[in-house]
Order: structure tokens, then C-alpha cells, then sequence
């Protein structure tokens, strides 16, 4: 078992793209749980030493002495083997309590990373099965409200190189903060051991089964090396001919709904009555800077983000399984989120000339949007694990059923 682990680190050592952030970002999560687990501190000194020498040699002999090119993606990568292939090998060895502590740590980071390298092979299917995009409608939806936010905030972008900068590394660090949460929550105790990643891998793939429903690629690859400059005024998108639109094969389709946003609102949702204060409103200042990265790198819409909003809230109730469906608290903000997500791809789709006529009517659709998930969100973080019946409480609520 040892020596294939070591077989499987060598070859993604050779074989990943390190280059690609999220590559490098979703293995860098294997040396946040390691630390998670609080080991000795020569351990960790060890897992830095032994990094090291991969980054100098995948610099001076695979990139041919590219110094200026490295990446911390690239290093979080290379500290993220060193400590699968520590954690793996001491899960090996480990028996009893220590083993099982392990491998709650081993088996969430192997599925986190393997879901981040995963992602990015699935999402060139989309190009190649959808060649037209419904661009255009989100880009219509946006320009409704008076203005196109992304390139507002994507000339910020082009302006200022500290913004771009700090913009792209939290928008492709999104592997990060999912490793934090999920560590702090291992650490305390206050969820089952894998909710947190039921919950991330859940919006992921029924993410991506959206995609197809909406396939859009970002204003980015639809105004090209133009964005962000000057974007169609309301007058003139009133006499746009809206329709599905050809975009490069390339180019994945995974703008509706925003996953980076559904991942940081669900961060946000589970460091309630869990972490302190702090830790909360660090989350919440995530989740203003995704908003800002993801319409600033021209990835995605406002309309993209509005819809993760309800699609997030679904996800996090259909997640909490120790609560009955038939709890209102619990089905009414999966019903509702659902419900909210679909009537948002079919307005998107059928309704460009409603929302054309006057910006009331896309903006009382985006706050009505979003008030509705803030309410179902508030119901669905009630139903903390604390609230799960204990098995005295589960016998006499049983036995008072039977009589």
C-alpha cells in the first residue's frame, strides 16, 4: 500500500499541470489539513524541506531556470504531495483512534483535490456540446439595470495592477478557504465529519448539470480583447437582437450559476453559530471579494452571482439530512431555492424584452431574489447539528410515536 501511494504522487508529480491555480490550489489543501491535525512541529518543518527540492527542480530543469514565473499555486501544490504522501504513509502505519483520525483528514483532501482536477476536464465537454451560448441574455439582463457591473469593476481591474493581482489570486485560491472550513469544522466537532464536503461537492456537480441548462462563458470571452471597454447603453440593447450566440469550443460554460460564488456564500453559511465572530465576518469579507473578482476578471455576470444566491441556500437544505425533508424548515428553502433557480433561467431565456422596458423591473427582480434566499438561508442555518436529537431524546420521541 505504501509503495503505490508513493507510485501515485510521483506520477502526479510528472503529469499534473501545476501551472493551472485551482491544480495547484486543490492539492495545497492536503497541507492544511495536515496541520489541521495538529502534528509535531518538526513534521511540518519536514514537509516544507522536502517541497522544496520538487519546486527547484520542477523551475530550473522542466521550465528551464523560469524563476519569474513561479507561482504559489505551484508551491501549495508541491507542499500539498509532500503531505499526502506523509499523511498516507502514517495512515498506513497507524492503527486504532489515530488511523481513523487520519484518514478523516486523507480521504477529504484525495476527494477535494481530485474534484478540483476533475472539474477542469469536465468543463471542456460543455464547449464542445454547446457551440452557442445564451451570452447575450445575461448580458442584456446586466446592461437593464442601468450599467454593466463587470466591466465597471473590470476596468478597475485593467488600471490597477495591486487589484488585478490580489483580484485573480483570491478568485483561483477559491480551494483555500473550502480546505479552512472544512478543517475547522473536523476541529470542533459541530457537524458530521463530511458535511462540509457533501456540501461543496453537491453544488459542484449539480452545478455542472446546470450548466447545460444556461451555457454562458462570462463577458470576458464574449467582448473579447475590447472588454472592459465601453459596454452597449439601455437604448441601444433595446434594439439589440438578443439570441444564442457562437463562442470558442475553448472556452468552458460555467458561468449560470456562479459556482465560486454558490462555494463562498456556503463558506459563509457554515461558519455561523460555529466559528466566533471574527472568523464570520472574515467569511463575509470573502464572500464582497468574490463578488468583485468574479465580475472583475470578466468570468461572470451580476445576474450569475444573484442566481448562486438560491441556488446555495438549496444546496446547504438538501445537505442537512439529519433533519426530516417533511420539516418546513427544512423543505421550504430547497423547494423555494430551487424554484427561485429555475424561474431565473426561464425569465433569463424568454424574458430580455420585460426586463428591457424599464430598470424597476430587473431590480425589483434581484432584490425579491435575493430577500427570499436571505430568509430561506436564515431557516436552514437553524437546523444546526447541536439541534439533531440525541438517542434518549430520538428513544422517547419514538416511543411516544408508538403509543
Amino acid at each position: 500500500m505504501a509503495t503505490l501511494l508513493g507510485l501515485l504522487v510521483l506520477v502526479a508529480w510528472v503529469g499534473l499541470p501545476f501551472e493551472i491555480p485551482y491544480i495547484g490550489y486543490g492539492l495545497g489543501s492536503a497541507f492544511i489539513f495536515q496541520i489541521a491535525v495538529r502534528p509535531r512541529r518538526w513534521e511540518i518543518l519536514s514537509v516544507i524541506a522536502a517541497a522544496c527540492p520538487l519546486i527547484l527542480f520542477d523551475r530550473l530543469i522542466i521550465h528551464q531556470g523560469r524563476m519569474q514565473d513561479l507561482a504559489i499555486s505551484t508551491c501549495l501544490g508541491m507542499l500539498g504531495l509532500v503531505s499526502f504522501l506523509v499523511l498516507g504513509f502514517k495512515a498506513v502505519w497507524a492503527e486504532g483512534a489515530e488511523q481513523q483520525q487520519l484518514k478523516s483528514i486523507l480521504l477529504p483532501a484525495a476527494a477535494l483535490a481530485f474534484f478540483t482536477i476533475g472539474s477542469q476536464r469536465l468543463l471542456a465537454i460543455a464547449g464542445l456540446l454547446f457551440t452557442d451560448t445564451l451570452d447575450l441574455y445575461a448580458y442584456a439582463f446586466d446592461g437593464s439595470l442601468g450599467f454593466q457591473p463587470s466591466f465597471l469593476i473590470g476596468r478597475m481591474f485593467r488600471h490597477f495592477a495591486l487589484v488585478r493581482a490580489i483580484g485573480q489570486f483570491t478568485y483561483f485560491a477559491i480551494p483555500i478557504p473550502m480546505s479552512l472550513v472544512y478543517a475547522g469544522h473536523l476541529r470542533r466537532r459541530s457537524t458530521p465529519p463530511l458535511f462540509m464536503l457533501e456540501v461543496f461537492m453537491a453544488a459542484g456537480l449539480l452545478g455542472y448539470f446546470l450548466y447545460p441548462a444556461f451555457p454562458a462563458t462570462g463577458p470576458a470571452y464574449v467582448a473579447g480583447p475590447s472588454f472592459p471597454g465601453s459596454a452597449l447603453s439601455l437604448s441601444a440593447l433595446q434594439h439589440l437582437n438578443v439570441r444564442p450566440i457562437p463562442v470558442n469550443p475553448i472556452f468552458a460554460r460555467n458561468a449560470m450559476p456562479s459556482l465560486h460564488m454558490a462555494w463562498v456564500l456556503l463558506i459563509w453559511f457554515n461558519c455561523k453559530r460555529v466559528f466566533p465572530g471574527s472568523v464570520r465576518a472574515l467569511a463575509f469579507g470573502f464572500v464582497l471579494v468574490t463578488i468583485f473578482d468574479t465580475l472583475g476578471t470578466g468570468e461572470h455576470y451580476l445576474v450569475d452571482l444573484v442566481v448562486a444566491f438560491p441556488f446555495a441556500v438549496a444546496i446547504q437544505a438538501l445537505c442537512t439530512r439529519w433533519v426530516p425533508l417533511r420539516s418546513k424548515l427544512r423543505l421550504v428553502p430547497l423547494a423555494g431555492g430551487a424554484t427561485v433557480v429555475a424561474v431565473w433561467l426561464i425569465l433569463l431565456r424568454y424574458a430580455t424584452s420585460l426586463f428591457l422596458l424599464t430598470p424597476i423591473v430587473p431590480w425589483t427582480c434581484l432584490i425579491a431574489s435575493t430577500v427570499l434566499a436571505s430568509l430561506w438561508m436564515r431557516q436552514v442555518m437553524s437546523l444546526n447539528w447541536a439541534s439533531k436529537p440525541g438517542p434518549a431524546e430520538a428513544m422517547a420521541r419514538s416511543a411516544m410515536a408508538g403509543a
